[in-house]
């Protein structure tokens, strides 16, 4: 097979057309040391979460309030600068309060408050750099090429999502908590990098023309929330899957403090549950998600997801055990990152770019972390009430048909939207 054939099987495989491959490469390898960064780490939060499974609520509390209290001041950043100079900004703190985490941190020895301030920051970071990226993202491609491109950028994320847990297995072994921070910290600023170089490859694919700063008020993206069917329906969407997957992770986190202990131990196993969820993923994401959303069309795409956990949901309340419980969120963390995650991001093509960082934003951290504390406190209560995690499997049945009726709706308006916009990114 020639060059040109092997060129036109890989385009036609990606669906990606000429004069698209320098910006894709750009975005899929940002993106890759992005999560690659945050898998590092995730083990971490893990063993954390199984430590302190008793307070997860409580946690869940701080990270919403730190949301809370962050929100405005990301408002105001984008009201006031550009997007080259916000985006790396925002990553090089993140980066910096990281390695202070890697001086203060002494695997099972580390002070209880330094475990939960850094479960606390990670739950923000993840949120806030992933919103950004896919911001960003949104402001650069076409709602077409989102439909046709995001899946396989998305892979990009997975596939450093499947290296990570590796190296945090490699790492942990011999050099804790601290050695794995520390690669993470050297992935993030790689990310911060690619960051700034697509950021001048679009600007002079624009004919050096600089993005404008957004402006408007720092309060601007909550309020558009509250007035727009098409956010609130993307609220609700949020809401009902992050009530599903918080019960999974706190199930989780309760099973492996019953069944496994030591701190290296329960990291190495949340370290492979990430792989084989990142796995999972990248195949949706680089075979499957973007031609879903084109044969089945949005609303279907989105309410594939519920009806297949009511299944996984059935079986948790007939049946109760790890393994099992594991399948389970292991099931829905692969169809969130493979499927929900890109379809989620294709749906903020068709806003302005206001909408798009200021509303997006608000969204996935304020509204994100809200459902958590939501879930976790309805968790709890269950749990303290008597229920068992198999009775709550089968409460948690009805809110998934919720899930799938507020998927289609919110589908069918995309489609609206989608039909409304002219196809072009927002500057």
């Amino acid at each position: 097979m020639n060059e040109a054939a092997s060129r036109n099987l890989v385009e036609r495989l990606v669906r990606v057309e000429h004069g698209e491959w320098p910006k894709l490469a750009l975005a899929f390898t940002y993106f890759f040391l992005l999560l690659g960064g945050y898998f590092m780490l995730r083990p971490l939060r893990g063993t954390v979460a199984a430590n302190n499974s008793d307070i997860l609520h409580w946690l869940y509390t701080a990270t919403f309030l730190t949301m809370v209290a962050i929100v405005p001041l990301f408002g105001f950043l984008v009201s006031r600068f550009r997007r080259g100079q916000f985006v790396p900004g925002i990553y090089a703190v993140f980066i910096g309060t990281l390695l202070l985490f890697a001086m203060g941190f002494e695997d099972e020895a580390t002070p209880q408050w330094i475990q939960r301030t850094f479960y606390v920051w990670l739950s923000v970071f993840n949120l806030f750099v992933v919103s950004i990226f896919w911001s960003f993202m949104a402001d650069i491609f076409r709602p077409g090429q989102a439909t046709r491109l995001f899946g396989f950028i998305m892979a990009g994320g997975s596939i450093g999502a499947i290296l990570a847990p590796m190296v945090t297995r490699l790492v942990v072994v011999d050099h804790g908590a601290t050695g794995v921070m520390l690669t993470a910290a050297s992935a993030l600023a790689g990310a911060t990098a690619m960051a700034v170089v697509l950021g001048r490859f679009v600007r002079q694919e624009r004919h050096n023309h600089h993005a404008p700063v957004i402006g408007g008020s720092i309060w601007e993206g909550a309020v558009r929330v509250f007035r727009s069917e098409y956010l609130l329906y993307a609220c609700l969407l949020m809401l009902l899957h992050n009530l599903t997957s918080t019960f999974l992770f706190n199930g989780m986190a309760v099973l492996v403090d019953r069944e496994i202990t030591g701190f290296a131990e329960r990291t190495t196993l949340f370290s492979t549950l990430d792989q084989v969820v990142q796995v999972i993923a990248f195949a949706f994401q680089f075979f499957l998600t973007s031609r879903l959303v084109n044969h089945l069309g949005m609303p279907r795409t989105l309410a594939l997801v519920p009806v297949l956990l009511a299944g996984g949901f059935v079986l948790l309340g007939s049946s109760m055990g790890l393994v099992l419980f594991a399948a389970v969120q292991v099931a829905q963390r692969s169809m969130n990152y493979g499927v929900i995650g890109p379809a989620k991001e294709m749906l903020f093509t068709v806003v302005d770019r206001e909408t798009r960082y200021k509303s997006k934003n608000f969204i996935d951290t304020v509204v994100y972390r809200g459902s958590d504390v939501t879930a976790s406190w309805l968790f709890k209560g269950l749990t303290t009430a008597g229920f068992g995690l198999s009775q709550i499997a089968w409460l948690y049945v009805p809110v998934l048909g919720l899930w799938g009726f507020g998927a289609w709706r919110l589908g069918t308006i995309y489609n609206r939207f989608r039909a409304a916009t002219k196809d072009k990114p927002g500057g």
